[in-house]
């Protein structure tokens, strides 16, 4: 399967772009550029879920006429923003895992 996809991927390049790409561009879109795109969406996971989720309010005590506030949302947000938007990211991955599952289970 492995030969299949490499033949495939490389049949896939000609007819995009009319040529064979050297070594240097299949090895870029074929490892570098997900490595880095996986790279980068891991950071960007890390860093939003340390920051705290807050929303402004009007501050109706405050000595500055209007004024708004900093307010956090409660903690649970977390949870309501992961399955508004980490479960619909992660079809693409569960299904390309259980497809491989399935050729890999065929083959046996």
């Amino acid at each position: 399967m492995k030969t299949f996809l490499c033949c495939r991927f490389n049949e896939d390049l000609v007819f995009m772009v009319g040529y064979k790409p050297g070594i240097f561009w299949q090895v870029t879109w074929r490892f570098i550029s997900p490595l880095i795109v996986l790279v980068i969406l891991i950071f960007y996971m890390v860093t939003q879920t340390q920051k705290e989720l807050t929303y402004l309010v009007w501050d109706p005590e405050s000595e500055e006429f209007p004024a708004l506030a900093s307010v956090p949302y409660p903690s649970w947000i977390n949870a309501v923003v992961f399955l508004l938007a980490g479960v619909p990211s992660l079809a693409v991955p569960v299904y390309a895992l259980c497809r491989l599952v399935f050729v890999y289970c065929k083959k046996k």
